[in-house]
């Protein structure tokens, strides 16, 4: 039949990816060129070994089973139904189908050539990384998938999405006070113009004519370069030397856009002005460090306020626009782990302030920590560089012992109190109290370097759940703020104790692979049957944890320490144990996706975002959980074959 509806057929593809990533007019122009066929049920769409002869089929209606020819038998091996791309394997390997396709259903295909769509797909960035997440399930029958690389065009893209991020969360340029502004007229000499600086304490003094507006600007490094470098004479006029034209912003500009203008020109000041041009009065001057300050959204901001912040009220606020950048970043396509490691150090920092805020006031209250080496530890997510969202807390503390049991309990005591008051701090900022009570106000989790050594020494004679889920998390134990020596050497005596332990590595590795992943063999989502999350599946212990736990413990088998994240393990792995490179690689990219979708999900539910409902998630978002959790089964066969466990029945 010919293509008689290429306005319906358009409306169709762009319902679906890639299509919906591509340019309307692009999709109009491929409707064009479509052609439609019917495929009655039980129909074979074509047949092993048959040439694809550059015909590509868009499923628009019905569904269609995929069998494998294995040990003389077909095998089922996928289903694919509306909305889903057929034939992409054999198109982009130039190979023949090694799948009969049957119609299970009466089904309606939209049929493109080939060579005439492939370069709107190899062109764009989000269509070509869609398409190959749609051919990962390629994988499972032995064939590889070679696409274009990333173009400059994609490196770009992130670019611009990171600079977006950070425009739209940037807050708008305040004048503040005129006090702090110093401005002469242009017959002042150098000297007095110097010694109001220093007076005033500026780094540099705006030259201004009768009325107010910018005529240039005198720095302190102008002044060094001058007269001290060149020798002029100190009763010359600033008019000499000044920097001129000044560069201008208008109030209430971009504070993010008003830095990127001084990296551009390679000055370190910006003048605001009424109207943003140097015709109109001055009302303030900024450096980089005030602008900072103002930048909102923009992490060197927020990690400026942390720093200066002196109440917990105001900890509060910044943690508020801590998940503001998140949401922003992550809705720009900035990688969920490069967002872990920005959070990272937002909420370390947080943690140092919280620290100090309770050192004073329980010094107010005459009780003093013991002038020891002490260390504060994050651990799980944290400890990860992957807390996102202000979910459980989960930290500890390292102490030095004193060799004597009775003063290290009394030590403990006061670390704990110390504990306990930071913890009400997190509390206060918005995090949740880790019900498991992994806490520095924990007894259990507030130990010496021998205490913590003893328990790593003897973790091989461990039998119960409680102990093998402390022994995961202990594993991920990193230093925020404290001694370092005392943590690198628990750290080291950690990593050679367990990369030795055949034992407690297999238990792991056990507790990996035990867990399957939310899908069923039909590509439907299993969910919870009862409970609070009826009708959800939990994507952090079925999808995101194995992942995690995988990277852990093969990071321990071949000695990889230098990395805390799971996305950074993964790398390392990648890098390091070849015949793992290719399971790393995908690991990595889907740790990303679920971190990435975890996350969103929190924001929007206001909560963990652990338990994810399948109706709320998009066409493309599904096919990407599929993919990712079929990138799940792999890791975990691959465990099963490095620690040499039995295959599940």
């Amino acid at each position: 039949m010919g293509n008689v509806i290429p306005l319906r057929i358009a409306d169709t593809l762009k319902k679906f990816p890639p299509f919906s990533l591509l340019e309307e007019d692009t999709v109009n122009s491929i409707a064009e060129n479509a052609t439609v066929s019917v495929f009655v049920r039980n129909s074979v769409v074509w047949d092993l070994g048959q040439s694809a002869n550059d015909r590509l089929l868009f499923l628009a209606r019905g569904r269609v089973e995929y069998h494998w020819a294995h040990e003389n038998d077909l095998e089922l091996v996928d289903v694919r139904d509306v909305g889903d791309l057929l034939g992409l394997t054999a198109l982009y390997e130039g190979k023949p189908f090694v799948v009969r396709a049957i119609s299970s259903e009466d089904c309606l295909f939209y049929e493109f050539n080939w060579k005439l769509v492939q370069p709107f797909f190899d062109t764009n960035d989000l269509a070509r990384n869609y398409i190959r997440r749609h051919l990962f399930w390629a994988t499972r029958l032995g064939n590889t998938i070679e696409l274009p690389n990333q173009t400059e065009a994609r490196v770009a893209s992130r670019q611009k999405n990171i600079l977006q991020s950070h425009l739209d969360g940037a807050q708008q340029i305040t004048p503040r006070k005129r006090d702090h502004l110093l401005t002469c007229p242009p017959e002042t000499t150098i000297q007095e113009a110097a010694t109001q600086m220093v007076q005033k304490r500026v780094p540099s003094i705006l030259v201004v004519n009768e009325i107010g507006h910018p005529l240039g600007i005198l720095t302190h490094r102008d002044i060094v370069a001058r007269i001290i470098v060149e020798g002029a004479a100190l009763d010359n006029q600033v008019c000499k030397y000044m920097s001129s034209p000044v560069v201008t912003v208008e109030s209430g500009s971009s504070s993010t856009a008003a830095l990127l203008l001084m990296l551009q020109k390679r000055i370190g000041q910006v003048c605001v002005t009424e109207d943003g041009t140097d015709q109109s009065e001055l009302l303030d001057v900024c450096t980089e460090k005030d602008l900072l300050a103002q930048t909102g959204h923009h992490p060197a901001g927020l990690l400026r306020e942390i720093k200066s912040a002196t109440t917990i009220t105001r900890l509060k606020e910044i943690c508020d626009d801590i998940e503001h950048i998140i949401k922003s970043y992550l809705e720009a396509s900035v990688s969920a782990i490069f967002v872990g490691q920005i959070t990272a150090e937002l909420y370390d920092e947080l943690v140092q302030t919280l620290i100090q805020i309770k050192l004073a006031e329980l010094e107010d209250q005459g009780e003093l920590i013991p002038e020891i080496p002490w260390t504060w530890l994050a651990v799980g997510s944290d400890g990860r560089r992957e807390q996102l969202l202000r979910t459980d807390i989960d930290n500890g503390i390292l102490f030095k012992s004193s060799g004597n049991l009775e003063e290290d309990e009394i030590n403990r005591q006061q670390f704990t109190k110390l504990g306990s008051a930071v913890v009400d701090g997190m509390m206060a900022c918005g995090f949740a109290r880790c019900q498991g009570g992994v806490m520095a106000l924990n007894p259990r989790w507030c130990r010496t370097e021998f205490e913590w050594k003893n328990e790593i020494q003897n973790l091989e004679a461990f039998s119960e759940q409680d102990t093998l889920l402390r022994a995961i998390i202990v594993f991920d134990m990193r230093r925020v703020s404290g001694d370092a020596p005392l943590f690198d050497d628990l750290r080291k005596y950690l990593f050679a104790k367990i990369s030795e332990s055949r034992i407690v590595l297999k238990r792991i590795a056990e507790s990996i692979v035990a867990t399957p992943p939310p899908l069923n063999f039909l590509k439907q989502f299993v969910v919870e049957k009862k409970g609070d999350h009826e009708g959800e599946f939990d994507v952090k212990s079925r999808a995101l944890t194995p992942l995690r736990g995988a990277a852990q413990i093969i990071a321990f088998k071949y000695k990889l320490m230098r990395r805390y994240s799971t996305g950074g393990r993964w790398q390392d792995v990648q890098n390091y144990v070849e015949h793992l490179t290719e399971v790393a690689k995908y690991a990595e990219e889907s740790y990303e996706f679920l971190l990435r979708l975890r996350t969103l999900n929190g924001l929007k539910r206001g909560d963990s975002g652990r338990f994810l409902e399948p109706g709320s998630i998009t066409k493309l978002e599904r096919a990407q959980l599929i993919h990712s959790f079929d990138v799940v089964r792999m890791v975990q066969t691959a465990i099963r074959n490095e620690f040499h466990l039995e295959s599940r029945v």
